[in-house]
């Protein structure tokens, strides 16, 4: 059964009939030339001399006729199906994953095998099995070790934070990661941590999450892992590259429009917001007002507060002008929401440069100081998408302290949409 491709190398799900076990075939496309058959099958061949939990097996490879290569099965979703699909990786799940891929890719390093080309799309990570480094023999220009740690990094940063912005760290965007992550990261992705201390740094760290609402923590209830790593490979798995649309084990995306229903009436001016619709995923609905307990009319554009989740990515809510850094004039302005159920993401799609802060409050406060502080960052490629922590209903604000200069030499923002997800 074939499932996609992955550059010039073709994927297929078979049953190894020996054992009685899936497994998966990796073939090389027959036009390649002899150098790159020899190049695939010396990768493969050197990483199949490494066992490790957190690499793929490799049953048996062969360079006669076409180049193939047997793989170990276990879910076939990349990270990158996941990203694809709006999931990162569930903050309980990042750090014992993130330190056992980096072990594995540190036992390679200590054969002396180099991978080459890590990416999401070379992590496999599905129900009931560890993440996997995967996709050997890929083509790829000559690399070193300190490549590949430096391109782990990237990846895994990526997996938490559910982007690719430079400057956006794992503890900004999901509450209980520790710093000692960010600087993990950092220091692998600018070559002073080898795979080795960078799975040491990420093995020491502790996540602690916020189970004060019933919030998942270290110790899972089984039933409940499995249910959510199915729901999982169900919205990701007919993501991947190039697929064949009749495999059965890819699953289209085909959600269904959460119906809305305006919340119940709250003193003070707001506007009920629909679930958006741009990308096609289920929202929640919410109820908003521009915050600015420091401007003169403590409010802000209030008109424009639609706009956020209008599905309409061309039309936004825009902050005043203003003729000197935000930071200068006051220490902020914002948007409250309050969502008429739980949340577990926020999507914030706005100018390049504007930094803000994501806080709570069990009731939206008339000034700042009420306020949780959850999460903060700056919209490097003007979007991101963000892992809340648990909390049982109150509102959310996204609190605005920075704003980026425009050509007119004017500071002000455009927020284009702003959704929640359960």
């Amino acid at each position: 059964m074939r499932l996609g491709r992955d550059s010039d190398v073709e994927e297929w799900l078979a049953t190894d009939q020996a054992l009685d076990r899936p497994v998966l075939i990796r073939a090389l496309d027959p036009a390649a030339g002899q150098g790159r058959k020899d190049a695939y099958v010396d990768d493969v061949r050197a990483a199949a001399a490494v066992s490790h939990i957190h690499l793929a097996r490799v049953y048996e490879v062969d360079r006669n006729g076409a180049a193939y290569a047997v793989l170990e099965w276990n879910g076939g979703v990349s990270v990158a199906d996941r990203l694809r699909a709006g999931d990162t990786l569930p903050v309980n799940e990042f750090l014992p994953n993130a330190a056992g891929l980096a072990d594995g890719l540190a036992a390679l390093h200590a054969a002396g095998v180099v991978h080459g080309a890590i990416d999401p799309g070379a992590i496999l990570f599905s129900a009931a099995h560890p993440a996997k480094l995967a996709a050997y023999g890929r083509p790829h220009q000559p690399a070193t070790a300190a490549d590949d740690t430096r391109a782990l990094a990237v990846t895994l940063r990526s997996a938490i934070t559910g982007s690719n912005a430079p400057d956006l760290r794992p503890s900004q965007v999901v509450e209980g990661i520790p710093r000692s992550v960010d600087d993990a990261l950092a220091a692998a992705e600018v070559g002073t941590f080898s795979a080795a201390q960078l799975a040491a740094a990420l093995r020491s760290a502790r996540f602690t999450p916020d189970t004060s609402d019933g919030g998942w923590s270290w110790r899972w209830v089984a039933p409940a892992s499995l249910l959510l790593a199915v729901a999982l490979l169900v919205a990701a798995a007919g993501l991947s590259i190039d697929v064949d649309p009749n495999s059965p084990f890819l699953f289209p995306a085909t959600p269904q429009s959460r119906p809305t229903t305006a919340p119940g009436t709250d003193a003070g001016p707001s506007e009920t917001l629909p679930p958006a619709s741009g990308d096609g995923s289920e929202s929640v609905t919410v109820r908003a007002t521009s915050f600015d307990p420091f401007g003169d009319n403590r409010s802000e554009r209030e008109s424009d507060i639609p706009l956020l989740s209008d599905g309409d990515p061309s039309t936004a809510w825009r902050t005043e002008r203003y003729f000197s850094p935000l930071s200068s004039i006051k220490p902020g302005v914002g948007v409250v929401f309050q969502p008429d159920g739980p949340v577990r993401m926020m999507e914030i799609r706005g100018s390049a440069g504007t930094a803000y802060e994501v806080k709570w409050a069990a009731t939206p406060q008339v000034g700042i100081d009420g306020w949780e502080t959850v999460s903060s960052g700056t919209l490097v490629s003007g979007t991101a998408s963000l892992q809340l922590p648990g909390r049982n209903g109150g509102a959310w604000l996204l609190w605005l302290t920075a704003l980026p200069e425009q050509g007119d030499g004017a500071f002000y923002a455009d927020t284009s949409e702003v959704s929640f997800r359960p």
